[in-house]
C-alpha cells in the first residue's frame, strides 16, 4: 500500500537522487488541490493523487520549471497569487520590502488618504498588498508586459483589489498623465546583464523582469531623475536592489537627489532596500 507519507517520500529520494531540491516535493503536494490534511498522510493514496503528484514531480526534475509555475500558485503576504511563466515569482525579500513600506505608511501618512504607485508590478503582489493592507489608499499598478499585466488584474478579481492596472514602459504611464503619490514602491530588474543566474531562474521568468543593464541601474538612474515629478511632498519611495549594489546606488542618489534616504538589512543581514524621502 502506498500511502501519502510514502508517496512523499519515494518522490524526496528521486529528487535527492538528482541533485535537486526535495523540499518542492512537500511544498507541492501540501498546496495542491489534493492535499489530504496531515492527519490522513497515512492513509492509501488514490492512483489518480499518485499520478497528479508524479507529473508535478517530473515537470520540475526534468522540464526544469519552477514550483510555483507547475500549481500557478505564489505565496505572499497571507494572500495567494496566480502566476506563470508570463511574469516574475515575488520572493520572500519583496515580503519584507512591503513590510518596511507598510511601517513608514503608518507614520507618515496615518489615517490619511493616499495615493500609492506599484512601478514594474509583475504578477501584482506588492500593489495588492498595499491596497488589501492600506484601505484608505488609491492604488495605481504598472508594467511594460501585457501578460504580467493582465496577471495583475487576475490577481485583483481574486483579491478583491480595487487597483488601477495600466501597460507601459517603467513610469512613462505616469509621466504621459502627470500622476504624482505619496508612495511609490518599485522592485525594477536589477540583475547586471552579465550575471549568471541559475537555470530554472533565468529558463522561464521573463528576462525582461530580470536584467537592468550593465550594473543593474538603469531603472534606478530614470526614476531618480523623475523623482520630483512623480512624488508628492511628503511622500517618498521604496525600492529593492541587489545585495551588492549599495555603494553603486549610493553615489548615483547623492549624484542626483538632495533628499534624505536610508538603507535597509534583510533577515539574512544582506542590504536590499532603499527608501528615499520629500522632505
Amino acid at each position: 500500500m502506498t500511502t501519502y507519507a510514502k508517496l512523499v517520500k519515494n518522490l524526496e529520494k528521486k529528487v535527492k537522487e538528482a541533485n535537486k531540491e526535495i523540499n518542492v516535493v512537500k511544498w507541492l503536494f501540501y498546496n495542491s488541490d489534493f492535499f489530504c490534511g496531515y492527519q490522513n498522510l497515512n492513509t492509501e493514496a488514490s492512483l489518480e493523487d499518485i499520478n497528479k503528484l508524479e507529473i508535478m514531480v517530473n515537470h520540475y526534475l526534468y522540464d526544469n520549471m519552477p514550483p510555483q509555475y507547475i500549481l500557478n500558485k505564489a505565496f505572499f503576504f497571507n494572500y495567494t497569487f496566480y502566476v506563470d511563466d508570463g511574469c516574475f515569482i515575488p520572493r520572500y525579500e519583496t515580503e519584507q520590502l512591503v513590510e518596511e513600506t507598510l511601517y513608514r505608511i503608518d507614520d507618515r501618512f496615518l489615517n490619511k488618504n493616499i495615493d500609492i504607485a506599484d512601478v514594474c508590478c509583475g504578477c501584482g503582489a506588492i500593489g495588492i498588498t498595499l491596497k488589501k493592507e492600506v484601505l484608505n489608499s488609491n492604488v495605481f499598478m504598472c508594467d511594460i508586459s501585457n501578460s504580467a499585466i493582465e496577471i495583475t488584474k487576475k490577481n485583483a478579481l481574486n483579491l478583491n483589489a480595487d487597483v488601477e492596472v495600466v501597460q507601459g514602459d517603467f513610469i512613462q504611464p505616469i509621466l504621459q498623465n502627470s500622476k504624482q503619490f505619496d508612495v511609490i514602491v518599485c522592485n525594477p530588474p536589477y540583475i547586471k546583464n552579465s550575471e549568471k543566474l541559475e537555470s530554472i531562474v533565468v529558463d522561464n521568468e521573463p528576462n525582461i523582469a530580470l536584467f537592468g543593464g550593465i550594473d543593474g541601474l538603469d531603472f534606478y538612474r530614470i526614476i531618480f531623475k523623475n523623482f520630483d515629478k512623480i512624488i508628492k511632498s511628503h511622500g517618498f519611495m521604496a525600492f529593492e536592489f541587489g545585495y551588492d549594489q549599495r555603494k553603486l546606488l549610493e553615489k548615483l542618489i547623492n549624484e542626483s537627489l538632495p533628499y534624505k534616504y536610508e538603507f535597509l538589512k534583510d533577515y539574512n543581514n544582506l542590504d536590499r532596500m532603499l527608501f528615499i524621502y520629500k522632505d
